[in-house]
């Protein structure tokens, strides 16, 4: 690294007595001012404020919004020199003074300004002036001496660039020339190989710059005398870079600027570039106009670009020789070697494929699965080789029956499959099923009639005959596998009915049923496994938008990391009575929950717990709650359940009995998602409930719609009549929350505050909180 020359400071910075130009809105301010500064003062005229010539500006808010343009022009102007700008605010306008730090002003001082504060500030902004005046006279004077490396450093990145995304050798060679010249600044740059050397020419695989006119000199050698001094020679023959000035019966070779004007080159520098073995055969040269060697920084540089440029290289060649390889390996992992088809890995991929296609018209295809008839009995009496035989004509026979867009793979053994895209382009938004369906027949079709010409076989002829089962997509599945699964169970419909067809899968349940069946089992798969987990949403105060409980919100995940809805699969539990236990291990795993919460000093926290109708229908529920909490050592005030509304009003009586059980054991009870149910107000106010949850149904729409405000606030009102507190469901923007502020709803839940979140997430914002308020 050049190391740039000792400054001293000039003479006028060191003896200067600093002038302060103090623009106030008001004339007696400035006269109180000037007097406390103890440097000579000005008042300018705003008016002509880039005009002047000051150190220091002290100027009040007024008077800066007033003559901005001017105060960005002087401070432009003195760049990269500072032009220090002290904004004097009163304690109103502070919050918008700071808005200005960094851009037209250093600094704010409140006003009113004490003498002993403004000396300080204005003693560490002349200095900080002086600094920058120092810092702008040593830029000034190293620009020179760092004007060779900081080109090659240029044409390092840029080549680098070019290195990392060059798709093959010859874009990285005639890149990274191109870059030398236009981002380096450099006159010429090309790269040859010398390989005939010992002849007197090169080969120029890359060059850039405007040399046109000299490219035969450039291939007939470089531009010095004798190979004793020729750098091209003395680099490869070396292994090393060497530089070199242009010999002056040469200079009449020159590069054409963007002037147009002819510029002799002076000076080269040759790096050999050992891409294969030790031995260079090929190196890069870049020549300057400038009579000045390049310094040892920028050969530095120039030398690891060049080594880059080696590995680049290498690493393509490797990529390539990877992708010959790769493309061979492939082809024996894609290929069915007997027949030359396809085999049963690279039809499903296609089709995948084929079904996650996007584009303007939905993907739409259907697959046949083929399995011979009568093909054992030839294999069997025949041998192996005789059925090998069948299956190679087979294969032949049913590529000429497909469509040219067809996909005939073989499965193994007698089986083979055919993916049949259907273009969908005249219908864009859903396929026209029976045209679907007419295709693939027809291609059926097309495949039973080429299979019943007779085989020949050692001289015999023999007769095959083929069943072949077809599913679509969509209509009876839309992934790969589902499809092979379908098209499989529908060429088994076809041997069941004597062989010789095709037949469609068909649905004996619906596809909705299908899903419900598939649900229920996996449902009962993960009550056992407990494969469920806890999500948490804070319930907040609307007053200080702080975390006073949260609810407990069960999550099915599932392998792919997507979670299924509550609302898919608690209906099922429901139905089956899974819900009693799953209701058991969300409370417990809840409590559990609560427990480590408390040990680490979140006693004041809530837990919200839901309760499904099924479960208040089990005898003992209270108790076995009761249980928990004193088995955990939690306070019953610190658990709340929430039950639904139409939950309520299924077995009045019944349910009564409940809350009041709860009620008498000190725990809260909560009315979900009220205004959903049936529920009267005298039957609400028979009820111990704590909290009423007003359902996110009523805040759609607000505060634009009146109406929505006023069936809220008849809720809270109605809630405050009766002793309950109120609590907002679904509260999405600023303007809910600040709306249910307004109408004094004390508490509320929603993605606007947070969404539903892990643990380790909520004991994060409850950590934040608590440094917020401390």
């Amino acid at each position: 690294m050049i190391n740039p020359p000792t400054l001293t400071p000039e003479p006028e910075l060191l003896t200067k007595h600093p002038v302060i130009a103090v623009m106030l809105s008001k004339t007696a301010d400035y006269r109180v001012l000037s007097r406390s500064i103890g440097h000579s003062c000005v008042a300018p005229d705003p008016a002509t404020i880039d005009d002047c010539d000051f150190d220091l500006c002290i100027i009040d808010l007024k008077t800066l919004l007033r003559f901005e343009t001017g105060i960005r022009k002087l401070r432009a102007r003195a760049a990269p020199a500072l032009k220090p700008v002290l904004l004097a605010a009163s304690e109103a306008e502070l919050a918008r003074a700071n808005g200005y730090l960094g851009d037209l002003a250093e600094d704010v001082i409140r006003t009113p300004i004490r003498g002993v504060e403004l000396t300080a500030r204005i003693h560490n902004l002349l200095r900080l002036s002086r600094i920058s005046e120092f810092q702008k006279l040593e830029t000034k004077s190293t620009q020179s001496a760092l004007k060779g490396t900081t080109r090659a450093l240029r044409a390092f990145s840029a080549c680098n660039e070019r290195v990392i995304h060059a798709l093959s050798e010859r874009e990285m060679l005639s890149g990274i020339c191109d870059s030398l010249v236009k981002d380096g600044g450099y006159a010429l740059a090309c790269v040859g190989q010398a390989k005939a050397y010992r002849n007197g020419r090169v080969k120029l695989l890359a060059k850039a710059g405007g040399f046109g006119h000299c490219i035969k000199a450039l291939e007939s050698g470089l531009c010095t005398k004798g190979t004793d001094q020729d750098p091209v020679a003395l680099s490869l023959r070396s292994g090393r870079c060497q530089q070199s000035a242009i010999a002056e019966d040469s200079r009449d070779l020159s590069v054409v600027d963007n002037s147009a004007t002819a510029q002799p080159l002076r000076t080269v520098i040759v790096f050999p570039l050992a891409i294969r073995g030790t031995e260079p055969e090929t190196y890069l040269a870049i020549y300057s106009a400038e009579d000045k060697h390049f310094d040892d920084a920028e050969l530095r540089l120039l030398q690891r670009m060049a080594d880059n440029i080696v590995h680049g290289i290498r690493a393509l060649r490797e990529k390539s020789r990877r992708r010959r390889s790769e493309k061979r390996v492939r082809n024996m992992a894609y290929r069915d070697t007997l027949t030359g088809l396809a085999n049963r890995s690279a039809a499903l991929e296609a089709l995948d494929r084929h079904l996650r296609h996007t584009g303007p018209f939905p993907p739409a295809a259907g697959l046949l699965y083929m399995d011979l008839d009568g093909f054992k009995l030839i294999n069997d009496a025949l041998g192996h080789d005789a059925g090998d035989e069948v299956l190679i004509q087979v294969a032949q026979r049913l590529q000429l029956a497909v469509r040219e867009s067809d996909l005939v793979a073989r499965q193994g053994g007698d089986e083979f499959i055919i993916l049949a895209p259907y273009d969908a382009q005249d219908c864009l938004s859903t396929v026209d099923s029976p045209e679907l369906i007419h295709v693939m027949s027809t291609i059926a079709e097309r495949i039973l009639e080429a299979l019943e010409q007779p085989f020949v076989v050692r001289g015999r002829e023999y007769h095959l005959g083929a069943s072949i089962g077809i599913s679509l997509c969509p209509g009876h599945a839309c992934d790969a596998s589902a499809l092979l699964t379908r098209a499989d169970s529908a060429m088994y419909q076809a041997k069941n009915v004597g062989g010789n067809s095709y037949r469609f899968f068909s649905c004996e349940l619906s596809r909705k049923q299908q899903h419900r069946l598939d649900m229920e089992n996996r449902l009962y798969t993960a009550v056992e496994a407990q494969e469920f987990k806890l999500a948490f949403q804070p319930l907040i105060d609307l007053t200080t938008s702080r975390t006073v409980g949260v609810e407990a919100l069960i999550r099915w995940p599932q392998r792919d990391g997507s979670c299924i809805s509550p609302a898919e699969f608690i209906p099922i539990a429901e139905e089956t009575g899974l819900i009693v236990r799953i209701g058991s291990w969300v409370m417990e795993e809840a409590l559990t929950t609560l427990r480590r919460w408390r040990s680490e000093g979140h006693t004041q926290l809530q837990m919200a717990v839901n309760l499904a109708i099924g479960q208040l229908w089990q005898p003992g529920l209270v108790q076995e709650v009761v249980s928990l909490l004193e088995r955990f050592n939690i306070p019953p005030s610190a658990l709340k359940v929430e039950l639904t509304e139409s939950s309520l009003m299924s077995d009045v009586p019944r349910m009564e009995g409940i809350v009041q059980e709860l009620r008498q054991a000190a725990i809260d009870v909560a009315i979900d998602d009220f205004g959903t149910g049936y529920s009267s107000l005298s039957r609400l106010r028979a009820l111990p409930i704590t909290m009423l949850k007003i359902d996110r149904s009523f805040l759609v729409g607000t505060p634009d719609n009146q109406s929505a405000v006023k069936m809220v606030n008849s809720i809270r009102q109605m809630a405050e009549s009766l002793g309950i507190q109120a609590l907002a469901e679904g509260i999405e923007t600023e303007e809910q929350w600040r709306m249910l502020q307004a109408l004094g709803c004390p508490f509320g839940q929603g993605f606007y505050f947070a969404r539903p979140m892990s643990e380790t997430d909520l004991l994060e914002r409850l950590r934040a909180e608590g440094k917020e308020l401390n």
